[in-house]
């Protein structure tokens, strides 16, 4: 028999988890989602998310052990959760973090008291595995998960956000060349239906403002070889907007 899924609250926080850990992750360290961890020679737990150094153990010959876990608690008591977190840091997991859905708070075990205590959601978790500070909010607030991603990313990966931001500016420029080519070609326009005395009325006038630069050329073309106004140009004004 398969096991039983996750409900809803807690399979959606579980994948902006993942989506958080993704990008904060530090090079050398790696995430994982519902990965085993063995705590004694009887019990292993699986964290919902946990981090971990990469490579191999050389004294074990497997995973490295994790440094981070989160668990997620949506329909669970806590209790469970606290015993899991106990396992987790007598097996030496560094810290352990709790997401309790139902009242919108974060916890991190603490090892003096043996209990969990609460995080502020203004809070950031700060550790050698993760690439920038994880705000503990975006962990519970889907409006700040993408944030919080692009902060990592700034930080994990500053020659992507270069190239991104390159690419933006370059189709910027090129946009502006072409609203500035588009300007310049109604304007010629407007002379060449002065020249040849073609009235603009509004509409005219409207379409000229809206039209896109092939459209303003394919028109200055027929006025020159035709000399008066295209009817099959005399077209209902489009929105400005739309000017390319």
């Amino acid at each position: 028999m398969s096991p039983p899924g996750a409900d809803p609250p807690h399979a959606m926080r579980h994948l902006t988890l993942a989506y958080l850990l993704g990008a904060h992750v530090a090079p050398g360290y790696a995430a994982a989602i519902d990965m085993l961890t063995r705590t004694d020679e009887t019990s292993d737990f699986a964290p919902d998310a946990s981090v971990f150094p990469a490579g191999i153990d050389p004294e074990t010959g497997g995973r490295r052990l994790d440094v981070l876990a989160f668990e997620i608690v949506s329909k669970q008591r806590l209790s469970l959760t606290k015993r899991k977190a106990r396992k987790l840091v007598a097996r030496g997991v560094e810290r352990v973090f709790a997401l309790v859905l139902t009242k919108n708070r974060a916890l991190e075990w603490d090892r003096r008291t043996d209990a969990f205590r609460p995080i502020h959601l203004d809070e950031e978790i700060v550790h050698p595995s993760l690439a920038a500070p994880l705000p503990v909010g975006a962990m519970l607030d889907t409006a700040r998960v993408d944030e919080a991603v692009l902060a990592a990313l700034e930080a994990r990966r500053p020659d992507l956000v270069a190239r991104i931001e390159a690419r933006g500016e370059a189709r910027g420029e090129v946009r502006g060349e072409l609203r500035g080519e588009a300007r310049a070609e109604a304007r010629a326009v407007r002379r060449v239906c002065r020249v040849l005395d073609i009235p603009i009325d509004d509409a005219r006038s409207a379409w000229i403002d809206a039209a896109s630069l092939e459209e303003l050329r394919a028109i200055s073309t027929e006025l020159e070889r035709a000399r008066r106004w295209p009817t099959s140009s005399a077209k209902k004004p489009r929105d400005p907007k739309r000017r390319r």
